[in-house]
């Protein structure tokens, strides 16, 4: 079904200047209230972005009638804030993969709470449509989705257990094939995220069978070996640079790229988590940055557009889904008034 554009609430942002020497990483980093999403309150909605503008759709929310998910979907701009496009044509879902080629979004597998899905769709924003695409590997969800080097690729996530493979998505054959084999301590996980990086995709977090994993990867499909690991998410080395990793590890938590630098916050390792890490690309390591304040939660997603990076939705864990967003501005002082 096809939807009017409606607008929401254009966000409004503060700009600020300040002398950042001597400031600790916990109080760098400062979180400002944007638009909140429109329609219903979700967790483990899908997201992709293309050009200047995310789309955010699916999800979960517990005061539907069951199985609680949605299959509306949401465009936002920094200019116009969220306006509702067309809803997504497959079964209502939560826990889908997402990601973009050029200028068409793709959205598929997840599930229902019931039923796991492997049905895969295009939109495509210029003609306001979706279109049905080759059905993805298997059926799974809690997945990660990104777009490298002209293709997509889905893989890891859960159907009976948990994943380590990946496939390829090309678009001009509309058509999957298994990609290159990640190594043999890859470890199988759920709940992970995926980063892109100058034509490299990362992938890291996430658990199997209950235990939250601690390797890191980077992924570049023109190498003979395309999967290099990174340094643990956990203090592993005999050195004293990592004694501080004590909480990145996690899932369902949600990440983003500003700049050379990666942003990962929210999700859970047993424990609802708001602290915020900071990885730097060029030198693998990771830092502290100010918490996210909202309520903790899983589930949430996020996006960078116009160098601006959001953060919202989620779930509480106590049965409470959200809709609110922030702004996050990784190189300004944390102010407790603005958000």
């Amino acid at each position: 079904m096809k939807f009017t554009p409606l607008l929401l609430a254009t966000p409004f942002f503060l700009s600020f200047s300040c002398n950042r020497t001597g400031l600790p990483n916990t109080q760098l980093g400062n979180w400002v209230q944007a638009a909140a999403i429109g329609n219903a309150p979700r967790s483990s909605a899908a997201c992709f972005v293309i050009g200047n503008t995310a789309y955010v759709g699916l999800g979960y929310n517990e005061s539907l009638t069951q199985p609680g998910r949605l299959k509306d979907f949401w465009a936002f701009t920094v200019e116009t804030g969220w306006t509702q496009i067309e809803d997504f044509p497959g079964e209502a879902r939560s826990s889908a993969a997402a990601f973009s080629i050029g200028n068409l979004g793709y959205v598929g597998v997840g599930w229902n709470g019931f039923n796991i899905y492997q049905d895969f769709y295009s939109y495509d924003p210029a003609a306001h449509q979706w279109a049905r695409k080759a059905d993805f590997h298997d059926p799974r969800y809690d997945a990660v989705g990104f777009g490298l080097q002209g293709k997509g690729y889905i893989g890891t996530g859960y159907n009976a257990y948990s994943r380590n493979d990946f496939y390829a998505y090309d678009p001009a054959a509309d058509s999957w094939t298994l990609a290159p084999g990640t190594s043999g301590n890859f470890s199988k996980r759920r709940g992970a995220v995926a980063l892109v990086y100058k034509d490299k995709a990362y992938v890291v977090a996430g658990s199997n069978n209950g235990v939250m994993v601690r390797d890191m990867w980077a992924f570049d499909p023109s190498q003979a070996a395309p999967w290099h690991p990174l340094a643990n998410i956990t203090n592993t080395d005999p050195g004293t640079w990592d004694d501080d990793y004590t909480d990145i590890q996690r899932e369902l938590a949600t990440a983003f790229v500003n700049g050379d630098r990666a942003f990962l916050t929210t999700g859970s390792n047993g424990t609802m988590q708001t602290s915020t890490w900071s990885y730097d690309f060029a030198s693998d390591r990771w830092s502290r940055r100010t918490a996210y304040p909202r309520s903790p939660r899983t589930g949430a997603v996020s996006f960078t557009i116009e160098g601006m990076s959001f953060v919202g939705s989620g779930f509480s864990g106590s049965n409470t889904t959200f809709d609110d967003f922030d702004r996050f501005l990784p190189d300004v002082p944390f102010n407790a008034n603005d958000y």
